[in-house]
């Protein structure tokens, strides 16, 4: 018996409700309800609040019925992606008796990412316009296939994959300005990399602290505020290969304390995108521009890189 779950509950009827996506084969047993709750990590508390049970809503005796009747259900490539996707999931799941995918091993995550990687590509982009420059900066695999490599962050650091692929495409252009391997725009803190050309959007006060890196600068007038859309040269951290930035993005982002307000979001890519830019507009502060976190999500929504969120 193949069990699968997601939350969601019913406040009328105080009941927590499981369905899929991770799944359990149990056999023909048919686990117990604390079984089902230690198996699943299910949080007592929500539980408890319930004041009932938590019941198993989703039970499949064939599961090879399953995945054709799921498959049928799909209207359009994207729904197909989707289904696909997850039970690719499933079964990597099942076949390794894990609940979590950041529980398989490194060999077989990287298998799964990469069949997640071509299904993205085959249902798609192959069925989208996509500019040439932009498929082959999410579709190669030189210098670094970046769909894999963001899906494994995503397992082993929580950032949101459509996320990381986002940034890295934004911060290097689909990839036609990269400079010593830096794919997110990590600054270097003991500039000692040679300087590099970018723009940075100022308040008065924060352009009078960097007036020694300002090449030029212009007013501007952006969400109400007055800033300083300043040309300036700085230095910016180099990395030995693309992968070593992809990895050093996620524990940057994991490590700094002014980052953690993100990582209650979940795979919220828009709640993410909303909270990721200036802090002149309520964000974190990973970058100056006031358009960092909408041109964040026109990249997600335009490619629909949410779809690899899971």
């Amino acid at each position: 018996m193949i069990l699968g779950m997601q939350f969601f509950s019913s406040s009328s009827e105080k009941v927590i409700y499981v369905q899929a996506p991770i799944a359990v084969n149990y056999g023909a047993q048919e686990p117990t309800i604390d079984q089902f709750i230690e198996d699943f990590n299910i949080e007592l508390e929500k539980v408890e609040k319930a004041e009932t049970s938590v019941v198993p809503v989703q039970f499949v005796s064939t599961y090879s019925n399953y995945k054709e009747e799921k498959l049928d259900l799909a209207n359009n490539a994207l729904d197909k992606f989707l289904i696909e996707r997850q039970l690719l999931v499933t079964d990597f799941l099942i076949e390794n008796k894990r609940t979590r995918v950041d529980q398989l091993t490194n060999e077989k995550l990287l298998d799964l990412n990469k069949k997640i990687g071509n299904l993205f590509r085959e249902l798609v982009l192959d069925n989208m316009k996509v500019p040439p420059h932009v498929y082959s900066f999410f579709t190669s695999t030189v210098p670094l296939q970046k769909i894999e490599t963001a899906l494994m962050e995503q397992a082993k650091y929580h950032v949101p994959a459509s996320i990381t692929l986002a940034q890295a495409a934004l911060e290097t252009g689909y990839g036609s300005r990269v400079i010593g391997n830096n794919y997110f725009g990590v600054k270097d803190k003991s500039k000692k990399t040679k300087p590099i050309t970018t723009t940075e959007y100022y308040t008065a006060e924060e352009y009078k602290r960097n007036k020694g890196i300002v090449v030029s600068y212009t007013k501007v007038t952006k969400g109400g505020r007055n800033l300083y859309k300043c040309v300036v040269k700085d230095s910016f951290a180099q990395y030995m290969s693309p992968w070593e930035s992809f990895r050093a993005h996620s524990v940057f982002l994991n490590k700094q304390k002014r980052y953690a307000p993100l990582f209650t979001q979940g795979r919220d890519y828009k709640a993410w995108a909303n909270m990721i830019g200036s802090t002149k507009y309520g964000g974190v502060g990973y970058a100056t521009s006031p358009l960092y976190g909408e041109l964040l999500k026109k990249i997600i929504e335009r490619y629909h890189l949410d779809l690899l969120d899971y």
